[in-house]
């Protein structure tokens, strides 16, 4: 497994399914290395270790598939939600958004989901990663969305200054950013009086990953 280049700063290193382990970001700064998610497979370890200079971390969430490889790496800084700490035990709380001044500049901002609870996205140039917070929640075998999470998750999608959405375990990981909006606008029209959720089982193959547009069910 190899690193893929995005930009002559930013790369990342493909989520696994065995170990299932997420996509793992390097973004190189004048001041440091940024890494958004740690992953859990031995080739994450690998690479992370081979970085000179200081390194930054960033944990999008609590989930092992993205947090276990802590354990195992050094960072100078470790950047978390309170949720998220609760897990890892260490790590600086971020709230909000918060704007590191570098070159290129990086942004870390609170991601409203209903995958899990305290998500944070990074955000730099032209890309916004976030991890698997635009993710429904499983529960008994279907898929969700809070509707009241997906409003405020769609909102700030569309206040993120940028072109792309890279979603974590998809073999798409960088999409459009439009198109990505598209398709949860789509989700949340299903909303229903009195019902805080919306069941998205038909959006998603049985492997978990989101239907392509043409096999997504009309809305």
């Amino acid at each position: 497994m190899a690193l893929i280049k995005l930009t002559e700063n930013i790369s990342y290193l493909p989520a696994s399914e065995k170990p299932l382990s997420c996509d793992v970001v390097f973004i190189k700064t004048n001041k440091a290395t940024w890494i958004f998610d740690v992953g859990c497979n031995k080739e994450s370890v690998e690479e992370i270790k081979k970085i000179e200079g200081p390194k930054n971390v960033v944990i999008s969430h609590f989930h092992p598939d993205h947090i276990l490889n802590l354990i195992r790496i050094k960072a100078d800084n470790l950047y978390v939600t309170k949720y998220t700490k609760k897990y890892t035990l260490a790590g600086q709380v971020l709230e909000g958004t918060t704007v590191f001044n570098e070159e290129p500049e990086i942004s870390v901002v609170e991601f409203p989901s209903s995958h899990a609870k305290g998500c944070l996205a990074l955000v730099c140039g032209d890309y916004a990663f976030l991890g698997d917070g635009a993710y429904a929640k499983p529960r008994k075998g279907n898929h969700f969305y809070n509707v009241q999470l997906l409003q405020q998750m769609i909102q700030t999608m569309e206040n993120l200054n940028v072109k792309y959405f890279c979603l974590s375990h998809d073999e798409n990981f960088v999409q459009n950013k439009e198109i990505v909006i598209k398709l949860y606008k789509s989700i949340y029209s299903r909303k229903e009086e009195n019902n805080p959720v919306i069941s998205v089982e038909d959006f998603f193959n049985n492997d978990g990953s989101v239907k392509s547009a043409d096999e997504q069910p009309e809305i």
